[in-house]
C-alpha cells in the first residue's frame, strides 16, 4: 500500500499562495507588453487646423485674383471691340454723308501740267472716254499727242507738229510751258477733232500758239489706230508792241 503521508505528497497550495506565485509569475512577463501606445498627432503635426485654414485662405486669394485679372482683361478687350466697331460705323456714316453732299454737283473735268528744262508734259480731255497726252520737247520743239485706247489699254492714236516755226523760234532749245483747254469748235466726219487744245508759250519772246487735235472718235470705238499732224488754230504774243498813237 502506497504511503499517503504528507512526506511523499506536498501539500495543497493555498488560495494565497497562488496568488502569490500569479503575482511573480506577472512580473516576470516580458517588458513588452507595458509599452505605451505610439502618438498619431506627431507625423500629422504639418496638418494642423490653424495650417490647413491657411492653406485655404491663400488658395481662395490665389483663385480670387486670377478671377478679377481675366474679368478685366476680357473686359478690356469687349471695350476695344465694341470701339473699333463705333470708329467703323462712325467713318461709315461720314463717308455716307460725304458723298450726300456731293450729289447733284456738276462733274470737275482736271488736266494736269508741269515743266522741266527739257519737256513739258500736259494732258487734256480728248473724247467721252479718254484724255490725251501732250509732250513738248524743248529742244527740237516738237509737240507729239498720244490718245490712250481705253478697251484696249493701248496708245492707238499720234499726231505731231513742231512749233518753232509758229513761235518764231530760230534756233534749237527753246525754253516753253504748255497747258490744255477746251473748245467746242464745229466738226464733221471729214474733219474730226477732240474736245481738248493745247497752248504753247515761248517764254523768251512770250510768243504763243493754239494747236487742235484732228481725232477721229469713230475710229476709236471700232479699235483703229489714227495718226496725223496737229492743226495751228492761233497765235499771239505776250509783248505785244503798244501803238502810241491809238492811246491818244
Amino acid at each position: 500500500m502506497h504511503d499517503l503521508s504528507s512526506e511523499n505528497h506536498p501539500a495543497a497550495t493555498t488560495p494565497s499562495e497562488l496568488n502569490a506565485h500569479s503575482g511573480s509569475a506577472t512580473s516576470c512577463e516580458p517588458a513588452s507588453h507595458a509599452l505605451p501606445l505610439a502618438n498619431n498627432n506627431v507625423c500629422c503635426t504639418g496638418l494642423s487646423p490653424k495650417t490647413l485654414q491657411r492653406f485655404a485662405i491663400a488658395t481662395l486669394v490665389i483663385v480670387a485674383a486670377t478671377a478679377t485679372y481675366a474679368a478685366a482683361y476680357f473686359a478690356g478687350m469687349a471695350q476695344q471691340a465694341n470701339a473699333d466697331m463705333e470708329a467703323a460705323r462712325a467713318a461709315t456714316t461720314n463717308a455716307d454723308d460725304v458723298l450726300a453732299n456731293w450729289e447733284g454737283l456738276p462733274i470737275a473735268n482736271a488736266a494736269a501740267a508741269v515743266s522741266s528744262e527739257k519737256f513739258s508734259v500736259c494732258t487734256g480731255l480728248i473724247s467721252e472716254e479718254s484724255e490725251a497726252l501732250f509732250v513738248l520737247d524743248h529742244n527740237s520743239g516738237l509737240l507729239q499727242c498720244s490718245v490712250l485706247y481705253p478697251r484696249l489699254g493701248r496708245f492707238m492714236a499720234t499726231y505731231t507738229i513742231n512749233v518753232a516755226d509758229a513761235l518764231g523760234m530760230e534756233a534749237k532749245g527753246g525754253s516753253y510751258i504748255m497747258v490744255t483747254g477746251t473748245a467746242d469748235f464745229p466738226s464733221s466726219s471729214n474733219r474730226p477733232l477732240g474736245f481738248s487744245v493745247v497752248y504753247v508759250l515761248d517764254t523768251a519772246s512770250g510768243n504763243y500758239a493754239c494747236y487742235g487735235v484732228p481725232f477721229d472718235r469713230v475710229a476709236m470705238k471700232s479699235n483703229r489706230p489714227q495718226q496725223g499732224v496737229m492743226f495751228l488754230i492761233g497765235q499771239g504774243s505776250a509783248n505785244p508792241v503798244v501803238d502810241r498813237d491809238d492811246l491818244r
